[in-house]
């Protein structure tokens, strides 16, 4: 079984917002997939984060992935609306975390894969259903370790990415916190 990378929006924006999505690719080791619901949101995100127009949604994680199956539809509403709050008022609030988790919980060829999020509360969600997750921190000292950037580099990122007003819940304190 391959591992996966499962990003959600909320992350992709953080790099799209400070022009670093190249290094955000570079993170997925050529492994990145979504789901329907999370590519939808990216397309929608393009209005606020310009950068995302750059971003090639098949070209980085093929072709979105779709539920056809009712069962898997319902049980994908029960999540969004049991764990998250969703409500029918805003049918596609919560929906890419729903989707993603649902696909990382049942379905053998995902078993591993992971989720990365900057969403607190699908991170929460997704750790007590067993799943891996990583946030922006994560992501950034990864790429430390693999030498795509300097412990320096990586930290001005996360600023800039919070100057940007996106979220970061682990911000760095120094570049020594990356490495």
């Amino acid at each position: 079984m391959a591992l996966h990378w499962f990003p959600d929006n909320s992350l992709i924006c953080n790099f799209a917002a400070v022009d670093e999505l190249d290094l955000l690719r570079a993170s997925l080791h050529g492994a990145g997939r979504v789901v329907e619901a999370v590519a939808f949101e990216i397309e929608r995100s393009t209005a606020h984060v310009p950068n995302l127009a750059r971003l090639d949604l098949h070209d980085w994680f093929g072709p979105a992935i779709e539920f056809r199956d009712v069962v898997d539809q319902l049980q994908i509403e029960a999540v969004r609306t049991g764990r998250f709050g969703g409500s029918d008022e805003k049918p596609l609030e919560h929906l890419g975390e729903s989707q993603t988790l649902h696909l990382l919980r049942t379905r053998a060829e995902f078993a591993g894969s992971v989720w990365i999020s900057e969403d607190g509360g699908s991170l929460r969600v997704a750790g007590r259903m067993g799943i891996v997750t990583r946030d922006t921190r994560a992501v950034l000292e990864e790429l430390v370790a693999f030498g795509e950037v300097t412990a320096q580099r990586a930290y001005t990122i996360a600023v800039a990415i919070e100057q940007a007003d996106r979220p970061i819940l682990r911000m760095p304190t120094s570049s020594r916190d990356l490495s």
